[in-house]
């Protein structure tokens, strides 16, 4: 494949040094919201197994319906766009790898691995995204960047204090793991904040997380609003994550002027 092809077009723009935009989670087998993904403007589309039930069958349609044909032939190339990313339900720590060799056999282009807290986890997600195929298959599906063509993204949840702390290590000894997320969610749980993700000490850790990953040259991805983003990209974040806001502004104004 040549060094110019990119079917993951997350990873082109991480290697053009642009942001990267997506949108996630959408729940597995919901087609109309993959529908709806497959036309917008994001580049990366997170599809959600951990909390939705493991089913492979149902991510196989869900890719279907998230497949935008007419930007690919508009595009002249085969590069997914948006790009599909699943995550997967195991923490990584339990190390169950026919998971993620099943979910790569749907056509996934990466998978989001819960929980990365330790340098064993890491290795064992890796070594069963390499798992072996035809030929042609690693040329086109092999793990970025350990192979500079692959077009396989794994990006690691660090949402505890282990796994920052172990981050270091886990990004030096571990090449696989092509981005981390920064996940204030189970974090705060985790520092005793009790799912406050906005508390200093939370966002402190993100920061923390973020410049680890800048030491170490991998893209870190971050949840955030549309009022965050600003701060977000000025702070070094490479991966943003924002939501759609589903509006009802016929119905709030229903509800203010009658007073309901």
């Amino acid at each position: 494949m040549p060094a110019t092809t990119r079917y993951n077009k997350a990873i082109q723009l991480l290697e053009e040094g642009k942001p990267v935009f997506g949108t996630g989670l959408i729940w597995n087998g919901n087609l109309d919201e993959m529908t709806y993904f497959a036309d917008s403007d994001y580049d990366l589309v997170m599809i959600e197994m951990e909390h939705e039930g493991l089913s492979f069958n149902n991510l196989r349609t869900s890719l279907q319906f998230l497949l935008n044909r007419k930007r690919v032939i508009d595009g002249g190339g085969l590069q997914a766009d948006p790009t599909p990313i699943v995550r997967i339900p195991p923490n990584t720590r339990e190390q169950n790898q026919w998971v993620i060799k099943q979910a790569l056999d749907t056509g996934v282009y990466g998978l989001i691995l819960p929980h990365l807290d330790t340098v064993e986890g890491a290795m064992s997600a890796v070594r069963a995204a390499r798992y072996p195929q035809v030929p042609e298959y690693y040329d086109a599906a092999d793990i970025w960047p350990i192979d500079p063509d692959g077009n396989l993204l794994l990006m690691g949840i660090v949402e505890e204090p282990t796994g920052a702390n172990n981050l270091p290590d886990i990004l030096r000894e571990v090449k696989g793991i092509g981005a981390i997320w920064a996940g204030p969610g189970d974090m705060s749980v985790a520092m005793g904040h009790r799912g406050n993700a906005g508390h200093p000490e939370v966002q402190e850790m993100l920061l923390r997380i973020l410049g680890i990953c800048q030491n170490a040259g991998v893209p870190c991805a971050v949840g955030c609003t549309a009022a965050e983003v600003p701060m977000r990209l000025e702070q070094g974040f490479s991966i943003l994550i924002t939501a759609p806001t589903r509006t009802a502004g016929g119905l709030e104004e229903g509800r203010r002027i009658s007073g309901r």
